[in-house]
């Protein structure tokens, strides 16, 4: 499956990767945080290590204020750069720029939404990485701002705690979390995060993918979760395309396939996920990767092992998960 770098619409991937002013430096990172959500990776990853490195260089005592980068931009430059860390499978660095990122945030900037998002983001690190007791850690943390100025970020963290409860089997903490969600959803207001927009928002369809996966993880809840699943598709088919997210759907997709594994329908688990293991290995970031395992893992069961068709998908999944984005790491 063949997904279209959207950046265009916004203004596409700029030719320097030197920004001499804070201005230049903090208006990049914000166009950074919002097209990579439907960017190849390998595409921005230059410019952003650059931003990054020029948004968190120590000044000299003697420079002038105006040579410095605000604490926002430090913590979102950090942020983001932490979620790229990620998606190439670094854990242990993401989650170390990561928390330098919330350092910046709550110590220098003191902005409640960009500390609740830095915790997603450790969440949601920790949790791809199997450290399902940690992401559910991050994810309380952040839920627990109580700060009328945060916006769909809130709804982010709620989903979380949902997702990690539901992982580690407590289903009944998992639906009232789901819940807590719909609630921050209708509550809640849009903040400086979300007209950024991209990886600093969390839109309504990204919200229906994670109830999606969330559901597959609940024993009896696998029919709501396709349709949880097929609702969020059925909004990234009309969304508009500064908003879309390429993950994010395929993470719709693969929950549906998840849930079709569970119910032991291998049919409609393979047409599920079959869009998704043709898209290009510049989109295969780590954390899609790890997901699209857990449909290997569901497919082991004695009944079926001879299966051709069963064999054949499990081939299929590891030859996929075998070509992750190609980036220079050396930049």
């Amino acid at each position: 499956m063949k997904l279209t770098n959207k950046v265009d619409v916004l203004g596409g991937p700029r030719d320097t990767i030197e920004f001499p002013s804070p201005a230049r430096t903090a208006a990049a990172i914000r166009r950074l945080a919002a097209v990579y959500p439907h960017t190849a990776l390998p595409s921005i990853h230059e410019e952003l290590v650059a931003v990054r490195r020029h948004a968190t260089t120590l000044r000299a005592p003697g420079d002038p204020d105006d040579s410095r980068v605000d604490p926002l931009t430090k913590a979102l430059a950090r942020g983001v750069s932490a979620w790229a860390l990620h998606d190439l499978g670094d854990t242990r660095e993401a989650l170390a720029m990561a928390q330098a990122g919330l350092l910046d945030a709550v110590v220098e900037a003191r902005d409640p939404s960009a500390e609740v998002w830095l915790r997603g983001v450790q969440s949601l690190i920790a949790y791809r990485a199997g450290w399902v007791h940690e992401a559910l850690r991050y994810a309380r943390l952040g839920a627990s701002v109580r700060d009328m100025g945060v916006g769909t970020a809130s709804v982010w963290l709620h989903s979380l705690v949902a997702l990690t409860q539901a992982t580690l089997g407590d289903a009944l903490a998992a639906s009232a979390a789901l819940r807590e969600a719909a609630d921050a959803r209708k509550l809640g207001r849009r903040d400086e995060l979300d007209e950024i927009g991209g990886l600093l928002a969390f839109d309504p369809a990204e919200q229906s993918a994670y109830e999606a996966l969330t559901r597959v993880f609940i024993p009896g809840a696998e029919r709501r979760a396709i349709e949880c699943g097929e609702t969020a598709l059925g909004m990234y088919a009309a969304i508009t395309p500064e908003r879309y997210s390429s993950t994010d759907e395929m993470i719709a997709r693969v929950s549906i396939a998840l849930a079709y594994a569970n119910l032991d329908e291998i049919d409609a688990t393979t047409e599920a996920l079959r869009p998704v293991l043709r898209i290009e290995p510049s989109w295969r970031v780590d954390g899609l990767r790890s997901l699209v395992m857990l449909v290997h893992g569901r497919l082991r069961r004695p009944m079926r092992v001879r299966e051709t068709r069963v064999r054949e998908l499990q081939e299929e999944i590891e030859t996929f998960c075998q070509t992750p984005p190609s980036v220079d790491t050396n930049t």
